[in-house]
């Protein structure tokens, strides 16, 4: 297995070196880790509890910036949360006071590719799989900005603080991450065994963690120092989708994000379903419903009108877990 390094503020006498292996991920931020995740811990108040992740993959290293609050720069770019980044031998992260030296394997290559070589590895890169799709928005969030025009700072900052519980709480449960936009948070489960019983775990573990993801938003919300708004309560909308979809990155240096397709449109269409009078659901359809259905309780809501779809769609509401 290529194993790489980072260094972090290199050419200090504070310097220390992290070694890396392909296929390892490294979470980046304030927070230590939580069910055995490795993680890089910079302890400054501007590192969001999780600010980043590398990601190290046999046909090139990438860093993605998970909606950190202050942001992340590389090189001379700065990064677009959620989306993917190539990184190059010696390339420099800069997090807050911290500088970040990156040596990928030497056996990589980084040679310059042309336009057609370029897109032969994008398509190269580019996999159909099957994962179940969790996407979670905050009730009510654009009304909460509103009330709080003239401190959007603290809107922001209390996001990011909800967002990191939930994203350890999805790492726990063997969720991937895949972005955090704004007031959303977009996370994914696959499985390589396509036998019914292979297929059934990761929807199975996604709507697990949708209920554990619910149980936690309303302890976040009693926690003044993470949800500090009395006039708005902390609700988190959710909404479940399974099917394929195209993961992988879309360019050289830089990716669209990692999920594209019928499905990935379809959680976020399903999600805009919830009421105002409903906050807090979980909605699923019929794939993940099929997957699910012996281990969680649900409730039937019929067949709905989902935008951008000729066909009604199936829609439920997950309940709880079966004991």
């Amino acid at each position: 297995m290529s194993a790489g390094t980072l260094t972090v503020n290199p050419d200090t006498p504070e310097a220390y070196t992290v070694e890396l292996a392909d296929g390892e991920v490294l979470q980046i931020g304030r927070k230590p880790s939580t069910g055995g995740v490795k993680k890089l811990v910079l302890p400054y108040p501007e590192v969001s509890g999780q600010h980043a992740e590398i990601r190290c993959k046999a046909d090139g290293w990438t860093i993605i910036d998970s909606g950190s609050t202050n942001g992340t720069t590389l090189d001379t770019t700065r990064l677009t949360p959620g989306r993917e980044y190539l990184l190059r031998p010696n390339s420099r992260i800069r997090i807050a006071q911290y500088e970040l030296a990156v040596f990928p394997p030497e056996d990589q290559n980084f040679e310059e590719e042309d336009v057609e070589d370029a897109q032969d590895r994008t398509q190269f890169r580019i996999q159909m799989m099957n994962a179940t799709i969790l996407v979670g928005d905050i009730k009510n969030f654009t009304s909460l900005m509103e009330q709080n025009a003239n401190q959007p700072t603290l809107v922001m900052q209390a996001a990011q603080k909800v967002f990191d519980e939930l994203n350890a709480e999805i790492n726990k449960n063997y969720g991937q991450l895949e972005k955090i936009a704004g007031d959303a948070i977009m996370a994914y489960w696959h499985g390589t065994d396509s036998s019914p019983k292979g297929a059934s775990v990761p929807a199975c573990q996604a709507c697990h963690t949708a209920l554990q993801l619910r149980q936690l938003s309303i302890r976040l919300a009693q926690d003044k120092s993470i949800w500090p708004f009395d006039h708005h309560p902390l609700m988190l909308d959710m909404a479940l989708a399974t099917g394929p979809v195209a993961a992988g990155s879309l360019g050289g240096s830089v990716s669209n994000p990692a999920l594209l397709g019928d499905t990935a449109n379809l959680v976020f269409r399903l999600e805009k379903l919830i009421g105002d009078d409903r906050p807090g659901d979980i909605y699923v359809e019929g794939q993940t419903y099929e997957l699910a259905k012996n281990n969680f309780k649900f409730e039937f809501l019929g067949h709905q009108n989902v935008k951008g779809r000729q066909r009604q769609v199936e829609v439920y509401r997950l309940l709880e877990k079966l004991s």
